[in-house]
C-alpha cells in the first residue's frame, strides 16, 4: 500500500518490521493501545487497552481534557502496564490538532520535478512558518490532471514542537523512538482494501468528527467538524437535566426500548446534524469532480457507538454505511468475536497505526 508509506517516510524506523508492535492513539478523552505480533507469518492480536483521561484532570469519564506532560506520561504508563504491553517498538498516531493536511493544486508540466514547487506552494496554506513543521507530500494521479497539466498534491505537516513532545513521551515509557504519522493515515490503513477504488470514512471522536475520502488508498479529501461524543453527552445532560457523568452513562447504555430513548436520541443526533449535512455535500462534490461513485461509507470512532447512529448516517448521506472492523486483518481467539465487533470502532486508529510496521 505504497500510497501510505510515502507519507512521513523520513520518520520511519530503519530495518525490518519489528515482530511485536504497539499502536498508540492518544485522543482528547482517552488513550488506546493495540499490540500486534507476527507469528509464523500471521498477524496476531496480543493485547489491547483503553484508559479514560478525564480522571487525570479531575474530570468525569468521557470528558475532553488537556493534560500537562507529567499527567500525560503517567496515563500512558498506566495503560501500557494495565494492558500488559510487551512491545518495545511502537507507532504513534499524531492527533489532527497537532498537524495539518490539505490538497493543493497548481499548473506544471507533467514531466517537471515539483519538489521545490510544493514547498513554495505549501507556505500559502500551512498556518505556521514552514520551518516549524515536518513536511511530506504525495502526488494524486489523475488522467484529467495530466491532460490539463494540473498537478494535485496531498500535503501533510506535523508541528515540530508536537513531534518533540511525543518523542519525549515515548522515551518516558521506554519505547524506541516510534515512527509518527497523522491519525487520518492510520485510520485509512485500517479500512483499506485493494478491491475498493473509492471509499469514505467517518471517524466520530470526542470533540470532532472527520470525513476522509480516499481513492486507491490515498487520501483525497478531509473535512472536519466540531461535533463529537463529549459534546453529545453535554447536550443529553442539558436536555434531561443530568450531570455529565449521568448523561455519559445514559448514552453508553442507551437501548431502543428505554422509556426516555426518544429524548436521548434527539439530543444526541442534534449534535451531528450540521456535520452530516456538510459531509453529504463534500461527498457529492467529490463524486462530481472525479466522476467516481462512493458506494459505501465506513463508520468508526467511539462517538459512533450510539444505537441509531448508523441509521442516521444512511438516511442523511443516502449511502450504505458499514462499521469498520480492522481486527479482521488479525488472528484472535474465536470466543472474542462478539467482543471484537464492539471494540473495533474505538480501537480503529490505534490498530491502523500498529499495522504500519507490517506493510
Amino acid at each position: 500500500m505504497k500510497s501510505f508509506s510515502t507519507l512521513f517516510s523520513g520518520l520511519k524506523s530503519k530495518g525490518a518490521a519489528a515482530n511485536r508492535v504497539v499502536g498508540i492513539d492518544i485522543g482528547s478523552s482517552s488513550i488506546k493501545v493495540v499490540e500486534v505480533q507476527e507469528r509464523d507469518g500471521v498477524l496476531t492480536l496480543t493485547t489491547y487497552g483503553e484508559l479514560q483521561l478525564g480522571p487525570y484532570a479531575e474530570q468525569e469519564i468521557g470528558q475532553s481534557v488537556v493534560l500537562d506532560s507529567k499527567k500525560e506520561q503517567q496515563a500512558l504508563v498506566d495503560v501500557i502496564r494495565e494492558s500488559a504491553v510487551k512491545a518495545t517498538n511502537a507507532v504513534f498516531a499524531m492527533p489532527l490538532a497537532s498537524s495539518f493536511v490539505t490538497t493543493i493544486n497548481f499548473t506544471a508540466d507533467i514531466k517537471e520535478d515539483i519538489s521545490s514547487r510544493v514547498r513554495v506552494e505549501a507556505r500559502k496554506y500551512i498556518p505556521v512558518p514552514i520551518g516549524e513543521v515536518t513536511l511530506d507530500w504525495a502526488e494524486i494521479d489523475s488522467v484529467a490532471n495530466k491532460a490539463e497539466n494540473r498537478r494535485d498534491v496531498l500535503v501533510a505537516a506535523i508541528q515540530n514542537e508536537a513531534l518533540n513532545r511525543f518523542r519525549v513521551l515515548m522515551q518516558f515509557v521506554n519505547l524506541k523512538e516510534p515512527p509518527t504519522e497523522i491519525e487520518c493515515f492510520s485510520a485509512l490503513r485500517g479500512v483499506y482494501k485493494e478491491e475498493e477504488t473509492s471509499i469514505a470514512l467517518i471517524d466520530m471522536g470526542a470533540v470532532s468528527t472527520k470525513l476522509y475520502i480516499a481513492q486507491n488508498g490515498l487520501l483525497q479529501h478531509m473535512h472536519r467538524v466540531r461535533a463529537g461524543g463529549a459534546i453529545a453527552t453535554k447536550r443529553i445532560a442539558s436536555t434531561l437535566e443530568l450531570t455529565f457523568e449521568e448523561a455519559e452513562i445514559t448514552k453508553r447504555n442507551a437501548k431502543k426500548e428505554d422509556p426516555n430513548f426518544h429524548d436521548v436520541k434527539r439530543a444526541h443526533h442534534s449534535c451531528y446534524d450540521r456535520a452530516l449535512q456538510e459531509f453529504r455535500q463534500v461527498i457529492r462534490e467529490h463524486e462530481e469532480k472525479t466522476e467516481t461513485k462512493i458506494d459505501t461509507v465506513y463508520l468508526t470512532g467511539g462517538g459512533s457507538l450510539f444505537p441509531t447512529t448508523k441509521l442516521l448516517l444512511e438516511e442523511t448521506l443516502q449511502k450504505k454505511v458499514s462499521y469498520v472492523n480492522s481486527f479482521n486483518k488479525l488472528a484472535y481467539p474465536a470466543f472474542m468475536e462478539d467482543m471484537i465487533a464492539e471494540l473495533a470502532p474505538t480501537f480503529h486508529v490505534a490498530l491502523g497505526s500498529a499495522l504500519r510496521n507490517f506493510e
